[in-house]
């Protein structure tokens, strides 16, 4: 049983290296530096007795790893301390409000952010639990209607129709991974592409639109182009929901896109606004918060 503890955890501790010209290194990349903390995990599923560590072969370097790993942080035991912080910091002190919302919701506003740990819309725009109904994806993209069901759509059909919101936002960010996963692939690669790539390539008319007009730019640069444009176009894609056209032409639903900058906090905001007069979109009314 230790001999095939040791060959998953060397098994863990390789995959990082998996995928390091791919779409997955580009998420990588973006990332945490603490990505490389599944290789610590990974080792402290080996025995740590120094017979078992004879009997195995390891050598005294990966053992002297693992037990650097002895004092590392113990996750669960942080977050049980988290929750208990927030029940009495929080909940008790606002038990009927939070008793309130057990009973039900019924939040003003819809945000479709990314699944990336840096940017929690919650955290960064100040809700409170109860005020937005929130769903995230890779590159925070909305694809039309007629692309068929996702978890996002089926969200936006709930929060809209049920729930009835008031605002819907898309908050996209700086350094997203997933757009540098868009902006790297390869649109020939088809069927061969991981499930991540086919996901951000819903994304490829803002890849085509950027690269026509920034050729001459950095791949950076290009990114940060293709993020706001991105934004905009899953903006407009939520137009081609009839229960959402519909509200927004009658004023029930306001759609916002914004875009948050990590490196200096700041947030790039966009209106969608309906002409009347020609029954059309367009985005509209920037503003920067900074």
């Amino acid at each position: 049983m230790a001999f095939t503890l040791g060959g998953r955890a060397r098994r863990l501790v390789s995959a990082t290296s998996v995928h390091q010209n791919g779409c997955l290194h580009k998420l990588q990349q973006t990332g945490s530096d603490r990505f490389q903390l599944g290789e610590a995990k990974a080792i402290r599923l080996l025995p740590r007795r120094t017979n078992m560590v004879q009997e195995l072969g390891i050598g005294e370097e990966f053992m002297e790893r693992n037990r650097e790993t002895d004092t590392s942080y113990d996750f669960l035991g942080e977050m049980r301390q988290r929750f208990m912080r927030f029940k009495r910091q929080k909940y008790l002190p606002e038990i009927e409000k939070f008793q309130a919302l057990a009973i039900a919701q019924s939040p003003k506003v819809m945000v479709i952010g990314c699944a990336d740990s840096r940017v929690c819309p919650s955290y960064v725009l100040g809700f409170q639990p109860g005020e937005a109904f929130t769903i995230r994806n890779v590159a925070n993209l909305v694809t039309p209607v007629q692309n068929g069901p996702t978890e996002t759509n089926s969200a936006l059909e709930f929060a809209v129709t049920t729930l009835q919101v008031e605002n819907i936002i898309v908050m996209g960010h700086s350094n997203c991974g997933g757009i540098a996963a868009l902006m790297s692939h390869q649109n020939h690669q088809g069927q061969h592409s991981s499930l991540v790539e086919r996901w951000v390539m819903n994304g490829k008319a803002a890849k085509l639109r950027t690269q026509l007009a920034s050729s001459h730019l950095s791949f950076d640069e290009q990114c940060r182009n293709c993020e706001k444009e991105s934004i905009k176009d899953s903006v407009m894609n939520l137009i081609s929901y009839s229960w959402i056209r519909d509200r927004v032409k009658t004023g029930e639903v306001k759609i916002h896109g914004c875009y948050y900058n990590l490196s200096d906090c700041s947030l790039e905001k966009w209106r969608l606004s309906s002409d009347k007069n020609n029954n059309g979109f367009h985005i509209s009314d920037r503003e920067i918060w900074s």
